[in-house]
């Protein structure tokens, strides 16, 4: 293996040891910002560490077709350390700012659907629903003004008809009488 692969592998090493403490940090501030049961946590922290274990070896293979020496562990050792000393505090800092003007967006997005969407859908529900319910008891009423019209209207013929039906009723009733009463056998003497 060259000098030049081996100054190579270091220094892709070292920026994985940069990228594994970024991945970390920024994986600690979502951990802390969540209630997360613990058994996920312990299911996350093992994904992490596998998807940093892949991240190595799959930029180690690509670099140094898959060759594992010691100066590969200790880039990754210096790429972290130069991290978490000299850049860990400002990448938490600006994830925390980030992570707030995620959440304003947010915020601001809900608010502007809000406003721009859903309440002007709800003041046409309402307005139609109130002109609807409007119509609808005009309706009735004009319907009720109606019928009292026509029944003060029909109320001499009412009287007039119900003495009809009481008189059909009662030739009805008087027909069945007869007619049952003419094949009826008649008693002999």
């Amino acid at each position: 293996m060259s000098l030049n692969v081996q100054f190579q592998t270091i220094a892709f090493m070292s920026l994985c040891g940069v990228l594994m403490g970024i991945g970390f940090d920024t994986y600690q501030v979502f951990k802390g910002k969540g209630r997360i049961p613990r058994w996920l946590v312990f299911l996350l922290d093992l994904s992490f560490w596998l998807c940093s274990i892949w991240l190595v070896f799959f930029v180690l293979v690509r670099v140094n077709d898959g060759v594992v020496r010691l100066p590969i562990f200790l880039g990754i050792l210096a790429g972290a350390y130069v991290y978490f000393v000299l850049v860990s505090k400002k990448y938490i800092q600006l994830l925390l700012i980030v992570i707030k003007f995620c959440k304003w967006c947010y915020r601001t997005t809900l608010l502007l659907i809000q406003a721009l969407i859903i309440s002007p859908v709800r003041f046409i529900v309402r307005l139609v629903w109130t002109l609807l319910t409007f119509l609808f008891s005009i309706l009735l009423a004009i319907g009720n003004f109606l019928w009292r019209i026509i029944r003060f209207l029909a109320s001499p013929f009412v009287n007039w008809s119900r003495k009809i039906g009481k008189g059909f009723g009662r030739a009805k009733t008087g027909f069945w009488y007869r007619m049952k009463n003419w094949f009826k056998p008649k008693p002999k003497k």
